[in-house]
């Protein structure tokens, strides 16, 4: 059901920040929520047995919401929560692997940087790509160069699937991204990193067209 309408579920992909010094994840996921997000990964780089309670929590309050639920990165993790699907680099697990393990109705998203990612990868069992950074990020310390909206469009125009922009966007750039081709764009520290969250993520929302809950 959520794989029918895919562009619309990219609108306002929301992704959790486990470094956000004043927001922790799941209140983060609760802020974005209420202010009309389509889509949540929960994104946690150092990710040990320990979190997995917390991912648990933030899955379930997705359902409650009926918004889908991702992991990054850890296909097996997904897998054991009951996840909607999983968001992949270009270093991670296969696509084609992740799509076995997890079943013909997992969203499953693949990080294409720029026209040469995105020529030599195989997107057979990918349904949207994710590319960027848009703008400079503060989350990614390894971000790769700024690609700009131009850069976006790039990307956008011969992707033949949905595309999601990330890396540094906010309610005053998301327009941008939508205008350079992007049917969703993601959001991180705008929000997590916000002296008000809840006004950055409505601010946020709006300019996605999406609505409180």
């Amino acid at each position: 059901m959520m794989k029918n309408r895919i562009e619309t579920t990219l609108k306002f992909y929301f992704i959790t920040d486990d470094h956000a010094p004043n927001l922790a994840p799941l209140d983060q996921v609760r802020t974005a929520l209420s202010a009309g997000a389509t889509i949540v990964q929960y994104r946690h780089k150092s990710f040990t047995l320990d979190d997995y309670h917390l991912a648990a929590t933030i899955g379930d309050l997705c359902r409650q919401n009926q918004v889908p639920f991702l992991i990054n990165d850890h296909v097996l993790l997904a897998k054991a929560l009951g996840a909607d699907g999983v968001h992949l680099g270009q270093e991670d697990t296969a696509p084609g692997l992740a799509r076995q393990i997890l079943g013909t109705e997992a969203i499953i998203g693949l990080s294409v940087s720029n026209l040469q990612e995105l020529q030599i990868s195989d997107l057979t069992d990918c349904d949207y790509i994710g590319t960027g950074p848009a703008f400079a990020t503060r989350t990614k310390p390894d971000a790769k160069p700024v690609r700009g909206p131009m850069g976006l469009a790039r990307v956008a125009e011969v992707s033949p699937l949905p595309v999601v922009a990330i890396g540094g966007i906010t309610a005053d750039t998301a327009e941008s991204c939508f205008q350079a081709g992007a049917d969703g764009v993601a959001v991180i520290s705008f929000i997590t990193r916000a002296a008000d969250p809840l006004r950055n993520a409505l601010a946020f929302g709006k300019a996605c067209g999406c609505h409180p809950r």
